[in-house]
């Protein structure tokens, strides 16, 4: 059962239409997470027979699930391990088994975090918030892993993609290719050859004309596009290297 709190009143950062999974074969305490989840916005699908668990999982696709310990059928840590197979959304046990030692194995085995029966609706509500908030910052932090920015000028890895402001540049895919290793590694020199073997793949010793040429179409692109946070300038002698501008002052040519 759960212990009655007042209302909370503190302005939360997380979004309120996630969607939760709450797994529980005790339909009076499965509907009433459901119901102090459902109050606080979030969007909520409650399965009372674990063996279906997995299919409601996979058709709803929630943002979190809650699981009971003890269930006929399917006990929650078999269906955590089976989750964990496919999935890295939190997992949050409420399970009246909530010694230590039941708390550090649902850990141990991939939940995210342990709550003990009866529960504190505030609790409750401050637990998921906090869950949700983690995986918030998990997915930002990948996507700027997934991203070189400078200033406007962003290069996006995961949408293969060169974006200034809010419009892309029209790059060909070995244009792209080129900007991306020339912008992994701002200032350092690529040599014609490093370029032919990274971008390319060809040997060393190549057709090193083919770099110059396509350093020269990529120039060109970010110049119509009045890209002003890159520039490519040319190591004489060596090779290319990708320069940021500093804030104020125009790129070098």
């Amino acid at each position: 059962m759960a212990i009655a709190s007042p209302g909370l009143s503190a302005e939360r950062s997380v979004s309120h239409d996630a969607r939760i999974l709450i797994v529980d074969d005790e339909s009076d305490i499965a509907n009433l997470l459901g119901t102090v989840l459902r109050e606080e916005g979030f969007s909520v699908r409650v399965v009372t027979d674990s063996r279906q668990a997995l299919e409601v999982f996979n058709s709803f696709r929630p943002d979190l699930v809650s699981l009971d310990v003890m269930m006929p059928s399917v006990d929650g840590i078999s269906l955590c391990l089976q989750l964990r197979k496919e999935t890295d959304v939190p997992i949050l046990f409420v399970s009246a088994k909530s010694d230590p030692p039941d708390r550090v194995v649902g850990l141990r085995i991939g939940a995210d975090d342990y709550m003990g029966k009866p529960f504190d609706n505030n609790e409750l509500v401050a637990r998921v918030e906090a869950l949700l908030r983690r995986r918030s910052y998990a997915a930002v932090a990948d996507r700027d892993r997934r991203q070189l920015r400078f200033g406007l000028f962003v290069i996006d890895l995961g949408s293969v993609q060169a974006i200034h402001g809010d419009a892309a540049l029209p790059l060909t895919p070995t244009e792209f290719k080129l900007l991306k290793t020339l912008g992994g590694e701002p200032g350092r020199v690529f040599t014609r050859d490093d370029l032919l073997t990274g971008v390319w793949g060809y040997e060393p010793g190549s057709d090193t004309r083919l770099v110059d040429v396509h350093v020269g179409r990529l120039r060109k692109k970010l110049q119509d596009r009045r890209v002003t946070e890159v520039s490519i300038e040319t190591a004489r002698g060596f090779g290319y290297k990708l320069t940021a501008a500093m804030q104020g002052q125009a790129p070098a040519n």
